[in-house]
């Protein structure tokens, strides 16, 4: 599987959700903006940038192997989005995120231990990898998409508007029941809150006094 295939896929999920996406090939230079002189470190190979919505991303292959290689691997990653980060507006930086295509030298190996590894590793941006199954390409995508920021579950859903746990003052009522209020008093309290200016000594003072009221 290549980076090309996923950065395809990432573009049509974008699509799909009515977010802007974009190719961009300054995020894979070697050079730094406003450099000429490409960085004399090893970058990897065939990466590809693109913007996603608000999100800027490196689009790579990663080979699955050993744990010297992937932190070899990784440490080239890092350098690359380094350079690209110069090329990103200063508000995205935060969100910028590396995914890498995996391939593995050996199918039938366990490399949780290896993916675990590299998805830890937050030391420049986060970084998600997609252990693409040819037998079940679509839904082996779909599981690497669940966890990324182009994962929206709540539109698989039925919304329901205005719903009792979607009310703050819902839950707070019952948390102040649970911890010993009755009804009464906790409908008192949250009508005291709502109203809260700037006096929190005042506020205190009323609520003790809703209490005592009750006993």
């Amino acid at each position: 599987m290549t980076p090309e295939i996923l950065s395809d896929k990432l573009l049509q999920s974008a699509r799909l959700l009515g977010w802007p996406s974009t190719t961009q090939p300054d995020f894979a230079s070697p050079t730094f903006r406003g450099r000429h002189d490409a960085s004399a470190a090893s970058l990897p190979e065939h990466t590809i940038g693109l913007r996603i919505g608000e999100y800027p991303v490196l689009v790579a292959p990663i080979t699955l192997n050993s744990k010297e290689q992937m932190q070899t691997s990784l440490r080239a990653l890092h350098r690359q989005m380094v350079i690209a980060r110069s090329y990103m507006r200063a508000e995205e930086v935060i969100n910028a995120h590396i995914m890498l295509c995996a391939t593995a030298t050996d199918s039938q190996a366990d490399w949780r231990g290896i993916i675990d590894l590299a998805e830890r590793d937050e030391t420049v941006c986060r970084k998600v990898i997609w252990m693409p199954n040819t037998d079940a390409l679509d839904q082996s995508y779909g599981v690497f998409l669940a966890r990324t920021f182009l994962a929206q579950p709540w539109r698989s859903l039925e919304a329901v508007l205005n719903a009792p746990l979607d009310h703050n003052q819902g839950l707070a009522h019952r948390i102040l029941i649970k911890h010993g209020l009755s009804g009464p008093v906790a409908n008192h309290w949250i009508e005291l809150a709502e109203t809260y200016r700037d006096d929190p000594d005042e506020l205190i003072l009323q609520m003790v006094a809703a209490r005592k009221q009750s006993a």
